[in-house]
This record gives structure tokens, C-alpha cells and sequence, in this order.
């Protein structure tokens, strides 16, 4: 019987050690090329940037809207026409600023930034508003406020969200479906309800005339909801 034997042989641990930092050199070198590429474009820099802007800004609404507070139906009290105005209520209207129309966004949360020495439960009233700058462009601000709540004022120090609006866009619906641009929860034309779901859409200014739409929604974790809705 004739027997062959293989010369084969496997690889030995040191020279795999060498094949694999040969290899995290060459990606590692092919990575800062990369990186750098995109780092010297400006356009593309700033495309990111306006992206994650747009991402951070949308975050921070769903935050402040998942958490909104609402008054139920069996402790609701319908406004009196000599009550002040209802600070719990959702409110979202239509405001010309700066030749141009945005929607104006405002109710009760219960997560708020500005805590301070007060109490995490404490209930804080936001407010969205686009605001006009000096150079012609817009931005977006969000307004904050602890009980006893001032009327609402827009403040130049209030933090911006988002720059470089364009458009800006909510579109409501009820506990039925039904789509509305603008909503009042102590208004019997909504029935006095909250809504349960919201959908915003957000377009902004970017490099180069082109525009950057980001949109996202939220069904409110709870809404109130009746049945004394006109019709």
C-alpha cells in the first residue's frame, strides 16, 4: 500500500497576529481617508449636521408631547366665557411672523428641562413657536414654564429647537380619525377633547437651495375623549 503525506500546513498563531494587524492598519487607514473626505466637503458637513439637528429637535417634541398632561372628562369643567384661560388646555393656531405662517403649539407637560429645586411631577406648559431672525431666516423655539404660569410672551432667550425653518406642520387627529390642522381642547368645535394622535412634518433650509423634510408621529399614550363633539 501505497501512503502519501501532505506537506500542508496551518497557520501558526504569530502569523495570524501579523495578517490581522496588517488588516486593522489597512481599514484604519481607509477609514481616516474616508472621514476625511467627508470632513473637507463642506456641503456634506453641513448636510449631516442639519440632520441631526432636525433628528435631536424631533426627539425633544415627541418627549414633550408622549408626556403632555390631560384633565379627564370626569374632572373637566368647561370654561366660563369670564374664566382665565384654561392652562392645561392643547392649543394650536395658525401665527404670521416674518411675512410667513407657521403653526403655534401650546400645552401642558409633564416632562420639562428647567427643573431646578422644584419637584419632577410638577407640570410645566410648552409652547412651540417659529421665530424670525434679523438675516431673514427662521427658527424654531420652545418656551417653558413652572406654575403659577405668566401668560405667554415669546422671549428671545427661549432655546432653539431647530434653524433654517421652512415649513413647519401638525396635523392632528381625533378619536375617530378625522385630520385637523389646528385644534382647541376647550373649544366644543372639538368636542372639548384632546387629541389622540399627532403627525408633524418639518422642512428645513439646506445648502445649495435644497430643502431637508423630516417628519414623525405620536399617538398619545392618553386623551380625552367625549362625545359632544358639532357636527
Amino acid at each position: 500500500m501505497i501512503m502519501f503525506y501532505s506537506k500542508a500546513r496551518g497557520f501558526t498563531l504569530l502569523e495570524l497576529l501579523i495578517a490581522i494587524s496588517m488588516l486593522v492598519i489597512v481599514l484604519t487607514t481607509l477609514y481616516g481617508s474616508y472621514r476625511s473626505i467627508l470632513t473637507r466637503n463642506p456641503w456634506i458637513e453641513n448636510e449631516i449636521q442639519t440632520q441631526e439637528m432636525a433628528r435631536t429637535c424631533l426627539n425633544q417634541m415627541l418627549a414633550d408631547l408622549g408626556s403632555a398632561y390631560v384633565v379627564p372628562f370626569s374632572e373637566y369643567k368647561p370654561p366660563q366665557s369670564s374664566d382665565a384661560p384654561n392652562p392645561y388646555r392643547m392649543l394650536a393656531e395658525n401665527h404670521s411672523t416674518g411675512k410667513k405662517t407657521f403653526p403655534w403649539l401650546s400645552f401642558s407637560s409633564l416632562f420639562h428641562l428647567r427643573l431646578g429645586d422644584r419637584r419632577q411631577q410638577d407640570i410645566a406648559h410648552i409652547a412651540y413657536y417659529v421665530h424670525p431672525l434679523p438675516n431673514g431666516a427662521f427658527v424654531l423655539r420652545r418656551s417653558e414654564t413652572l406654575y403659577p404660569y405668566p401668560p405667554f410672551k415669546e422671549n428671545p432667550a427661549d432655546p432653539v429647537l431647530c434653524k433654517d425653518i421652512r415649513s413647519l406642520s401638525y396635523t392632528f387627529y381625533d378619536s375617530k380619525g378625522k385630520d385637523y390642522q389646528v385644534w382647541d381642547s376647550d373649544s366644543s368645535d372639538y368636542g372639548r377633547e384632546t387629541p389622540a394622535a399627532i403627525h408633524i412634518t418639518m422642512e428645513l433650509e439646506a445648502r445649495q437651495g435644497t430643502t431637508l423634510k423630516m417628519e414623525t408621529g405620536l399617538v398619545f399614550p392618553a386623551f380625552r375623549a367625549g362625545n359632544t363633539r358639532k357636527r
